[in-house]
């Protein structure tokens, strides 16, 4: 009888590019474990694919100054050459468009240096912005990314094709991405979540597959804003164009548009550019209008855009209350924002939109919403925060049945609002902004019976004042995050007392804590935390200290 007897080697091994998490179980068990020393390495571009492999490392863009060596090195054969000052400054407009992505500045720089170098790479930065298919150097940077694309499920495909409308380097707020998302119907109910926090699934998706960039880290892992690469942006604007999905006037792409138009997003001043869109029979197939230019006066056609359903004039300060009434006519409108825009009252025609979802009306002049407002009974979410809202606006509201989401402005946070505000029976998300401060006598509020908030999943609080209530026992059982900030000053000699109940929350999950003005040394993080330590969920704490430059 022969026997095979084999000696243990080291291995390394690097694996690159996997999609999928069941692939690298299957790899996995081929994989010997034993103590010789291996190695194996694995990329992916996909988060979750990371963490089942285990180690992850992030795989930061490369700085300005590597990402010019790769590029003059792919170009001419060494790093150490340099071009003439021409091509400097067309190289350098690339590399920022490039974002310090490794593929992208190989894939650009595949070509070897031409005769008339500057023009062949000023029409290569000229392409970049207007489409990727324009420029036979780029096919392979857009198969790879098309294929990123091709993996997602049909609703995440929508939802990032939607972003085709912000321009280039935008910075998008994902709150407000969200609440577009959902009146534009895309985010899907699911068992046990509401509308936002499906939305707020798909951006950490998204993310996880690095179709996104996030911006500014809020807790959680959440984003607060994100933003699109150049790259990316340029392949979902073609797929847009060709799905007719979305249409864009302005910005980079060619001032043209489809017969039909769905949704559209206007990104041009331009006063020729402007002129097409009342000779459009496409109009009254618009479904979305987003306008991202603030002086513009083209809404005289507002009549015009029959079934519109998201309708976005933020910072567009040419709206003025003469458009309110045919804003009021568009009785398909399910997400309406008018904030920054002009506007001083709307008039109680407003009950006709009675399909409407979601209503942003910050930094307006508004002072009062009319009676009628209280007859949306399918608002769901209603953002006012930089707005005093009045106690009898507070009780109409209460009636209000699909109401989940509210950020309001209130001069004092007093236990009569808080009474409101808690026996709202749909109300998940709370955001309070105490607007004016207070002086005299400290007053501690509490949340008690008599404001159950019985379906509140997050509440956000900011005041320049003490933040001083207390949760009772058996209120808010379904609190997963708060959130608080305040100016450390007004709070000196009180970190002791902070305590708020937040013991008797039994669902939070974390707690974040924004103080400004100063530094407490440590004590506002110990208060907290010492509170914290005795609620059996074991929540989280993130203390961010502000101090004045």
């Amino acid at each position: 009888m022969y026997g095979l007897l084999v000696f243990p080697r080291r291995y390394f091994i690097l694996i690159d590019d996997i999609w999928d998490k069941s692939v690298w179980k299957n790899i996995r068990c081929a994989l010997i474990e034993n103590e010789c020393g291996s190695r194996v390495i694995a990329t992916t571009r996909i988060l979750d694919v990371a963490k089942e492999v285990g180690g992850v490392y992030h795989l930061k863009p490369l700085s300005t100054s590597d990402s010019r060596k790769l590029f003059y090195q792919r170009i001419f054969g060494t790093e150490d050459k340099r071009p003439h000052i021409q091509l400097t400054k067309v190289s350098e407009n690339i590399l920022q468009k490039c974002g310090g992505v490794p593929l992208a500045i190989i894939t650009l720089a595949s070509k070897k240096e031409h005769q008339n170098a500057y023009t062949y790479w000023y029409k290569v930065y000229q392409s970049m912005g207007s489409g990727l298919e324009n420029n036979p150097d780029l096919k392979d940077m857009r198969r790879i990314l098309y294929l990123s694309y091709h993996d997602l499920p049909p609703n995440l495909k929508a939802c990032l094709l939607y972003l085709s409308l912000y321009p280039e380097d935008y910075k998008i707020k994902t709150k407000e991405l969200i609440w577009k998302w959902i009146g534009e119907g895309m985010a899907r109910e699911e068992q046990g979540k509401s509308l936002y926090e499906v939305g707020e699934e798909y951006v950490a998706e998204l993310i996880n597959k690095s179709l996104i960039q996030p911006m500014h880290i809020k807790f959680a892992d959440k984003a607060s804003s994100c933003r699109v690469h150049d790259m990316l942006l340029d392949l979902i604007t073609s797929l847009s164009n060709e799905e007719n999905f979305l249409a864009t006037l302005g910005g980079h792409q060619p001032i043209s548009l489809p017969s039909k138009v769905r949704r559209l997003s206007l990104q041009t001043s331009i006063e020729e550019d402007v002129k097409q869109m009342p000779t459009l029979s496409s109009l009254s197939h618009v479904r979305s209008l987003t306008v991202f230019s603030k002086d513009l006066s083209l809404l005289s056609e507002l009549s015009g855009f029959l079934v519109l359903r998201a309708l976005d004039l933020s910072g567009c300060e040419e709206v003025g209350n003469h458009h309110i009434k045919d804003i009021c006519n568009l009785f398909h409108l399910r997400y309406l924002s008018l904030k920054g825009t002009s506007i001083t009252e709307i008039p109680k025609e407003m009950n006709n939109l009675q399909l409407l979802q979601l209503l942003d009306i910050r930094s307006t002049k508004m002072k009062k919403l009319p009676s009628t407002f209280v007859q949306l009974r399918q608002l769901v979410f209603v953002d006012m925060c930089d707005r005093m809202v009045s106690t009898l606006l507070l009780k109409a509201m209460s009636t209000m049945p699909s109401l989940s989401s509210l950020a309001i402005g209130l001069s004092e946070p007093r236990e009569e609002d808080l009474r409101i505000h808690g026996s709202m029976p749909s109300l998940r998300d709370l955001y309070i902004y105490v607007l004016l401060e207070r002086k005299g006598a400290d007053k501690r509020l509490v949340i008690d019976n008599g404001c159950p908030f019985q379906s509140l999943t997050r509440f956000s609080i900011k005041s320049c004042n003490a933040i001083e209530f207390m949760f009772a026992q058996g209120t808010s059982q379904k609190l997963q995050i708060l959130e608080l900030e305040f100016y450390v000053e007004n709070t000196k000699d009180k970190f002791g007392d902070f305590q708020f109940g937040l013991e008797n929350l039994s669902s939070l999950d974390h707690v974040y804590v924004v103080a400004r003005g100063g530094s407490s040394d440590g004590e506002l993080i110990g208060a907290f935390q010492k509170v914290l330590d005795i609620n059996p969920n074991k929540p989280t704490l993130t203390v961010k200290e502000v101090t004045p430059r």
